[in-house]
């Protein structure tokens, strides 16, 4: 069986509660005794240069910042005490597997696979396939 010693979590600020991805991803940091990085990628592509400016935007950078807070001290509750919080920003199927993973040395992934419905996921694919596709170390989908 393979040790990991850097897992990334993502979580989805925009999505519903990521208790069951999160709590699988502290399972596997405290059976390997591994890094946990929680992150949230905010994807502001969908957002306009002039809304980049609005105050909702800001509010909503500001939640996540929050929530990935909440989820640190959750992990360090759950016995995980090597935690690293990432907020960052585009998109997050790109960031997470080209950027994060690299920059972090990431050996396994563990995403929240959404319900989206059969046309968004034809049209957008969801964030979890297209990190299943595109990373280059182990990914746990999590339903």
């Amino acid at each position: 069986m393979q040790s990991y010693q850097n897992i990334l979590v993502g979580i989805d600020v925009h999505g519903p509660e990521w208790d069951k991805p999160f709590d699988q991803a502290c399972i596997y940091a405290l059976n390997h005794d591994a890094t946990l990085h929680i992150a949230t990628v905010l994807n502001t592509k969908t957002y306009t240069t002039e809304e980049r400016f609005d105050p909702k935007l800001k509010e909503l950078k500001q939640h996540a910042h929050e929530m990935l807070d909440n989820y640190k001290q959750k992990a360090k509750d759950k016995g995980v005490y090597q935690v690293n919080v990432i907020f960052d920003t585009g998109s997050p199927k790109t960031r997470i597997t080209r950027h994060l993973a690299q920059k972090h040395d990431i050996d396994l992934i563990v995403v929240g696979a959404n319900l989206a419905n059969k046309a968004e996921k034809f049209v957008l694919g969801s964030v979890a396939d297209g990190i299943v596709r595109e990373a280059r170390c182990d990914v746990v989908t999590v339903k």
